[in-house]
């Protein structure tokens, strides 16, 4: 008996939709991670999926909300989407089908150096932008690209620290993919990443913008804290998404370490989460565990691929229909409830 295709509106539904209609190459730059068995981000699923929570039901649960604040503005969940590479590989203008898929759902969109289109051009989607910063060795460039997030009305800096030089995957090589080839980022040429970025060039960072920066690749609680010593307005504790090491520690047990290290100094710190996160399920989990919100990747670029911006739509508005929903099975009626939910994490 054949196995049944994945529904579409599925986590692996969406998945297989994408996988359908992208070339070998971009696949595998979508799809893969580092090393040759792709394990931390196989890791990172099996993590959210072990985390399991008590409800706190009955309980009058007939008025409630998603709203919550990202990034230290409004938003219609504690979701936003994450900085990705080169978006325009899996659709036309893909980064500018994401930013208004974002502006139509009212949640922020993470913009990376390594876009495929000008932060002032996304901006102009109506999203709330904020843009994610590789420590480039031309430091002039690097002002530059904060000067024109200030200008462009960008809502946050995010630096990512986990990423000391850029690592292919072994699926990529495998296949011949080969950035650029199809499409460049915006900064093709002069997106060399230096490798000697410190916790003396974050605090000199966050001295120089006016913008709140959050420390991107996080996993230990003393590297939480000393960002938040940095002056940081909060740390995203992610693993990019298993791309860099593959060993890296699943953000979901990562995540609670980090939280009790911040918890006990300051609530106001913000912290993010993200890496492996597909549905509103590992929303409230991430919430339980520590979050104030969190970052969706791949999933984004599946939708994208199956139908540019109302792909994205799908995909957005499916998690925030299950974040809805599943808060409200857990007995709470706003994303802040869920931080008093016991959650347990199981098997791992």
């Amino acid at each position: 008996m054949a196995e049944e295709p994945p529904a579409p509106f599925t986590p692996a539904g969406e998945e297989a939709a994408a996988r359908a209609v992208l070339s070998a190459p971009t696949w595998a730059f979508v799809f893969g991670a580092a090393g040759a068995e792709e394990t931390s981000k196989l890791a990172n699923r099996r993590a959210w999926d072990s985390v399991f929570l008590e409800h706190r039901l009955p309980a009058d649960v007939s008025r409630r909300s998603s709203g919550s604040v990202v990034f230290g503005v409004a938003s219609e969940a504690p979701i936003a989407v994450a900085p990705m590479g080169l978006p325009a590989q899996v659709w036309p203008h893909g980064d500018l089908e994401i930013a208004a898929a974002c502006a139509e759902v009212g949640i922020p969109v993470a913009v990376s150096t390594m876009a495929s289109a000008r932060i002032e051009d996304i901006a102009k989607s109506g999203a709330r932008c904020a843009f994610q910063l590789y420590w480039l060795r031309d430091a002039a460039l690097r002002r530059q690209l904060v000067a024109r997030a200030e200008d462009a009305g960008c809502i946050a800096l995010l630096i990512t620290v986990d990423a000391p030089v850029q690592r292919g995957s072994e699926r990529e090589r495998f296949v011949g993919y080969r950035p650029g080839v199809d499409v460049e980022p915006v900064m093709a040429g002069s997106a060399e990443i230096d490798p000697s970025l410190s916790w003396p060039d974050i605090e000199e960072l966050i001295a120089s913008t006016r913008l709140p920066v959050y420390v991107k690749g996080i996993l230990s609680p003393e590297a939480a804290q000393r960002a938040q010593a940095a002056g940081a307005a909060g740390v995203v504790v992610s693993n990019h998404g298993g791309r860099q090491l593959d060993c890296a520690l699943p953000t979901a047990l990562a995540l609670p370490r980090v939280n009790r290290a911040l918890h006990a100094t300051d609530r106001g710190f913000d912290v993010v989460v993200d890496s492996g996160i597909t549905t509103g399920t590992d929303v409230v989990r991430a919430l339980a565990l520590g979050a104030s919100s969190v970052l969706i990747g791949r999933q984004v670029l599946y939708g994208l691929a199956r139908g540019g911006m109302q792909g994205v739509l799908n995909v957005l508005r499916r998690i925030t229909a299950e974040f809805a929903q599943t808060l409200t099975m857990t007995g709470c009626t706003t994303p802040a409830e869920a931080a008093n939910l016991h959650p347990h994490v199981i098997g791992t």
